[in-house]
């Protein structure tokens, strides 16, 4: 008898089964989560808050000496007029980049869309460029830049146009950097914007035709509004990469954010101030502005995007 209610006891004050296999599957996924939150701590959060840190202090590199500078760092960037140059470069290339890669994905995309017989093709062609590694497509283009032997005079001297001298020209430098991140990262922007394509139900454009919308109609109408969400996305992801350039900046400039400072960007800056100069806590107090930066350009497209997207 003592056995049996030791038993039941016993057998009662086991967990259930459902909540055991809860229990392991909660340990395997924390076992499979492991290695993603371990890179991202070591290479993300842990680097983000030691910049944090240092934009506060008078930080040396052997450690010694090192001080509480408060806000002093910041008020030395706000009154550094290169970096205010870079900031304006910084924001002049974003107004080249985003209009010029949302509106050019949407009518590639609309034209690969039209025609099936040329979309897989094509498709593979457009994307090619973004899967290519920035730093050796754009020695290439150093050379098609290159005012005396580049193809791209050789190809307007054949046109009959006027040349330009591209990256060695305080005006067309900015430009030329942003022709070729147009060419090397619209191949993104294109599959994601034919993948929605995809996904817009043929009825309604049906519905449209019959009740005499135009081309352009159909599109205003029926097809931008579908299609809002996901433009609205690659805004947000084409506004990030653009003020936080940076490779395609240093090749195609050699490092010096020339001619004239004219290709200084904010990150280049940053750069050059922590691994060059060597000051690093005034390189991080120039990382919070940034971030700071693009917090509120992301905010402002937020609320902006209430007015124009739509989701089903």
């Amino acid at each position: 008898m003592e056995r049996t209610v030791a038993g039941s006891v016993a057998q009662g004050a086991r967990p259930p089964l459902k909540q055991v296999r809860r229990l392991s599957d909660g340990v395997r996924a924390l076992l499979f989560l492991a290695p993603a939150v371990a890179f991202l701590l070591v290479f993300v959060y842990i680097p983000a808050g030691v910049s944090l840190g240092l934009g506060f202090f008078h930080y040396k590199l052997t450690g010694i000496d090192t001080t509480f500078a408060g806000l002093y760092n910041f008020k030395a960037a706000l009154t550094y007029p290169i970096f205010w140059q870079a900031f304006r470069n910084t924001l002049y290339y974003a107004v080249l980049m985003i209009p010029t890669t949302l509106v050019g994905a949407v009518l590639i995309a609309l034209l690969l869309y039209r025609d099936r017989r040329i979309f897989s093709m094509i498709r593979t062609v457009v994307l090619l460029p973004y899967i290519t590694p920035v730093i050796a497509t754009s020695i290439g283009w150093l050379w098609m830049f290159d005012p005396q032997y580049g193809i791209l005079n050789a190809v307007l001297t054949a046109l009959h146009l006027p040349v330009s001298q591209w990256l060695l020209s305080p005006q067309m430098a900015m430009p030329s950097v942003a022709f070729y991140s147009l060419w090397h990262g619209i191949g993104f922007d294109v599959v994601i914007v034919l993948s929605a394509l995809a996904g817009v139900p043929r009825s309604v454009l049906e519905a449209a035709a019959i009740d005499g919308a135009t081309g352009w109609q159909k599109f205003w109408k029926v097809t931008f509004p579908l299609l809002s969400p996901v433009i609205f996305f690659l805004a947000i992801v084409t506004t990030l990469a653009t003020l936080q350039a940076f490779s395609q900046v240093y090749a195609l400039s050699s490092g010096t954010g020339g001619p004239e400072f004219a290709t200084m960007t904010i990150l280049l800056l940053m750069y050059l101030t922590a691994f060059q100069y060597f000051h690093f806590s005034y390189a991080a107090a120039m990382a919070i502005i940034l971030v700071v930066m693009i917090l509120i350009l992301t905010l402002v497209q937020g609320a902006l995007s209430r007015r124009w997207v739509f989701y089903q």
